[in-house]
């Protein structure tokens, strides 16, 4: 067997997400539509931990759009805090790779005493006791993974947009064609991954404090960028709301501080281009994301994809940076020192 990598993963999912739309049930998820229109369901809880958790957030704000309450939790805060928001009219939608982390196991278990109306389950693992458990899985299809989530992180993220459009009522059939695009558009995108490497390793100077900003769906592409950057590097850095990061953390901004800036969706794009301004105007080192950088800022691209899918390949160029700040120290890119690739300790 070909010994897995943090960098083979990388390049294995164009080729995951083309699998993964194949496997879509589609038609399962449909029959919910007519359900939430005749307000069948009371709210919408969708939960995960880590990757599982961030992938979640752009279907979380195209949900939001749903005439019910929606909520996004951490897996072990809603097992521990968030029981009496579960009842027999909640749509439950959780993300596990694994399907069988601890939290997850014993969330599972509460639902023999009070069963949801609906269980929405997003794993790798059909069989898996998340899997079992469900009422409809929608399998990532990632296959085997080094360590750190690559594939199942990119499977979910993109499989819960498309479920979000479809639950809302949204254009489906333009939703699924982008889709379908985006396998070919991030194979033509990391064609040339090692001069991309050698590109980034080049452009981001040498940081030592980092913090990555995002807004509306692609805050969880700032937040998994930064988790990669811990636990596939062994970099501390720290993701978070760009809005947030004026609240507060905008005093860091000096020379020590590199801020990456993830470009966004139109709506707050603007606010985006004006924050890399004014950081770069402290002195900090600044480097935009995204395809419509502010005049002057140094630039990473994304590929070209419909808007809705753009976490996804927001993400793309933030996994080449992990791993070339992994190979600075010389380390195995994504490669567990203290942890496992299912959590069974709470």
């Amino acid at each position: 067997m070909e010994e897995r990598s943090f960098i083979g993963d990388i390049l294995e999912q164009p080729d995951v997400l083309a699998e993964a739309l194949c496997c879509y049930p589609q038609s399962a998820v449909d029959a919910l539509v007519p359900r939430i229109q005749d307000g069948e369901f009371n709210r919408l809880i969708l939960a995960g931990h880590g990757s599982s958790h961030h992938a979640l957030y752009p279907a979380y704000t195209h949900l939001s759009e749903l005439p019910i309450p929606v909520s996004l939790w951490q897996t072990a805060e809603l097992l521990h805090y968030g029981m009496g928001q579960i009842d027999s009219r909640t749509i439950i939608c959780i993300n596990s790779q694994s399907g069988s982390s601890v939290e997850v196991q014993r969330l599972v278990s509460c639902f023999d005493d009070c069963r949801p109306a609906c269980i929405v389950a997003f794993t790798n693992y059909r069989d898996s006791p998340l899997g079992a458990a469900s009422d409809i899985t929608i399998p990532l299809c990632a296959g085997e993974e080094h360590g750190v989530a690559v594939k199942t992180y990119l499977s979910a993220l993109s499989l819960s947009i498309l479920f979000s459009v479809q639950l809302k009522g949204g254009d489906f059939g333009s939703a699924w064609e982008n889709f379908r695009a985006l396998s070919h558009i991030l194979d033509d995108f990391l064609g040339n991954w090692d001069e991309k490497l050698v590109e980034y390793d080049h452009l981001i100077g040498n940081p030592d404090q980092i913090i990555i900003v995002g807004r509306g769906p692609s805050m969880g592409s700032a937040l998994n960028s930064a988790l990669n950057q811990k636990e596939a590097a062994w970099f501390f850095s720290e993701g978070m709301n760009a809005a947030e990061f004026r609240h507060g953390p905008l005093e860091l901004a000096d020379e020590k501080l590199t801020l990456f800036v993830i470009e966004g969706d139109e709506k707050t794009r603007p606010f985006n281009q004006s924050l890399a301004k004014e950081v770069e105007g402290y002195g900090s080192a600044v480097i935009w994301i995204g395809n419509h950088p502010p005049e002057g800022i140094l630039t990473i691209h994304t590929p070209e994809v419909a808007e809705i899918f753009q976490p996804v390949a927001d993400i793309i160029p933030m996994q080449l940076i992990s791993q070339v700040l992994a190979a600075r120290k010389n380390k195995e890119a994504g490669a567990f020192r203290h942890i496992g690739k299912v959590v069974l300790v709470e």
